[in-house]
């Protein structure tokens, strides 16, 4: 089974900029850290994306549109389910590209689930 994603979870977009994510709830904690539901994920922030030829028509991705995978289907904290580290999804990003943003780290792995 998939890690938990926890506020120590590494994301990163395609282009190496880091997602900044907060967490909405510590309801639950895995190592020390509150996981990560669907609601936060879509929140988040880019950081240092390098997609930045605005010449070539190029938009660095500045914030996550969408989760394509990675939610739990077992595993909820209040009402949404918690991400794991099989989590992807796009950014605001021009041109998008299949898959935008990816899980480097889940920041944890005491808590596992599918």
């Amino acid at each position: 089974m998939p890690a938990v994603l926890t506020t120590a979870a590494q994301l990163v977009c395609a282009h190496q900029g880091q997602l900044m994510v907060q967490a909405s709830t510590s309801a639950l904690t895995a190592g020390g850290s509150p996981v990560l539901v669907q609601a936060d994920l879509l929140a988040a922030t880019v950081s240092g994306c390098t997609n930045t030829n605005t010449a070539a028509g190029q938009k660095p991705c500045l914030k996550v549109t969408s989760i394509i995978a990675g939610r739990s289907s077992t595993l909820t904290v209040s009402g949404q389910p918690v991400m794991l580290e099989t989590a992807l999804g796009l950014t605001d990003a021009v041109p998008p590209q299949p898959v935008l943003w990816q899980v480097r780290s889940a920041g944890q792995k005491v808590l596992e689930a599918s």
